[in-house]
């Protein structure tokens, strides 16, 4: 349920509409700029107004701000602190703006601090957009979730949601837009979190996305709702248990991984990066000379350049390799060393021991990556424009061992790959460290 501070506030703020240092201002118990925005971004409570023939609440907002996203992010919030399982929805239209990119929204936030956790319900470019976006830690990257941006011609978003839903004893954030064709709430996207606390910020935000200019949004049917029920469907697929296998193909503890890179380059893709695997030839060509390696590994923590996942030599897990790829940096002290390694594919290969349930495998990647779990695709993603770090929900039908096929895409850029899997609590572990927890894994038989 949501926390309302019931507190009567002077008709002249009210008027002026000076909100940025934390006043209640009618349904929001605290208004103010969030980052450093420049300027003073205000809400003003409207009153009363009809919309069609409803009779409805109206809030004016003024914004500045370079964005939300980035590490940090800079905006005007009007916000409730709220606990356990809500729905914060609102419809808006812009009065002022000169940016296409300015955004306007509902979210929820950990903090009232620029680099704070979120997960909003934007819109922009007039309102053609929708779509999920979020910061899962404290000043890391922002990302977007599931589907953003809408069809050329498709309806335009007249109330945008955001929800948290508790199902099995995981939280989901979902996304949820209106268009005004009598179908309700649509689900834009349903986003798996963790460490999400009970208590957090809920209301609707504006960022003109421009340090240089303030922006105007109307809002009005700001609502609040408590234990919602998720619109969409859960975003996972089953593993059947026709898929198990009675016994694993080897005693051998570990995953074969294989890495390659094409001869020429032209169009590499994921196409390309499946022609290579499955037939040694890109464009008929075979793989450049000197750049295939195989070798089985107990983990699977691989780092060319670029980012890093969660695990490395500081938490007891230094980076390996990419077979084949890094020749002369093997063993592994120094990945990357001084180079960097583009258009190249790898696959991992092992048996993966399973429970009857749900489980979750997470992958830090850059860029693309597949999984499959006896013989579904359980997760995919495409991160052409950089690294991330994701995770892939699914469930199994039965106890038992499961083929486990996981391709990877390197263009350019960094190059890492990391699997481990997230218990329902957040804990990471890396796939097969038994020892700590970890499922276990067994390479295939030679």
């Amino acid at each position: 349920m949501y926390k309302r501070l019931f507190v009567l506030v002077p008709v002249i703020a009210l008027v002026i509409g000076v909100s940025s240092f934390a006043e209640p201002v009618g349904v929001f118990e605290n208004t103010q700029d969030v980052g450093a925005p420049p300027g003073i971004g205000s809400t003003i409570y409207e009153g009363f107004v009809w919309k069609g023939d409803v009779l409805t609440e109206q809030y004016l907002i003024t914004a500045g701000g370079h964005d939300i996203w980035d590490n940090s992010d800079d905006f005007h919030y009007a916000y409730n602190t709220v606990s356990g399982d809500v729905r914060v929805s609102a419809n808006f239209n812009w009065i002022a703006r000169s940016n296409d990119w300015a955004k306007y929204g509902v979210m929820l936030r950990e903090t009232a601090t620029g680099p704070s956790v979120h997960y909003s319900m934007l819109d922009r470019k007039d309102q053609a957009y929708a779509g999920l976006q979020g910061r899962a830690s404290t000043g890391g990257g922002s990302s977007e979730f599931g589907t953003a941006g809408l069809a050329t011609g498709a309806p335009k978003a007249k109330a945008l949601a955001v929800q948290r839903v508790t199902v099995g004893g995981l939280t989901f954030v979902e996304g949820l837009a209106d268009f005004g064709d009598n179908k309700g709430w649509q689900s834009r996207a349903v986003k798996l979190v963790f460490g999400l606390p009970d208590e957090i910020l809920a209301g609707v935000c504006v960022t003109s996305h421009d340090n240089t200019q303030l922006v105007q949004a109307r809002a009005w049917n700001v609502a609040y709702e408590a234990n919602p029920s998720l619109v969409g469907n859960l975003p996972f697929v089953t593993v059947p248990a026709s898929a198990a296998l009675a016994a694993p193909p080897s005693q051998v503890s570990g995953f074969k991984i294989r890495a390659l890179k094409p001869l020429v380059t032209d169009g590499w893709n994921a196409a390309g990066m499946d022609e290579l695997l499955d037939t040694g030839l890109y464009k008929g060509l075979p793989a450049m000379p000197g750049s295939e390696g195989t070798r089985v590994e107990p983990l699977v923590n691989l780092y060319d350049t670029g980012g890093r996942g969660y695990f490395s030599a500081a938490n007891g897990y230094p980076d390996q390799t990419f077979p084949g790829i890094d020749p002369l940096e093997v063993p592994a002290a120094d990945p990357a060393g001084g180079d960097d390694d583009g258009n190249f594919a790898c696959e991992v290969l092992g048996c993966i021991q399973l429970t009857k349930g749900l489980h979750i495998i997470g992958a830090c990647h850059d860029d693309d990556i597949y999984i499959k779990i006896g013989g579904v695709l359980v997760g995919s993603k495409n991160t052409w424009d950089g690294g991330d770090k994701t995770d892939f929900t699914f469930q199994v039908e039965a106890d038992g061992y499961y083929n486990l096929r996981v391709r990877f895409l390197e263009i350019g850029g960094g190059a890492y790959l990391e699997l481990h899997e997230v218990m329902l609590d957040g804990t990471r572990i890396l796939l097969n460290d038994v020892a700590n927890g970890g499922s276990a894994v067994f390479a295939p038989a030679q």
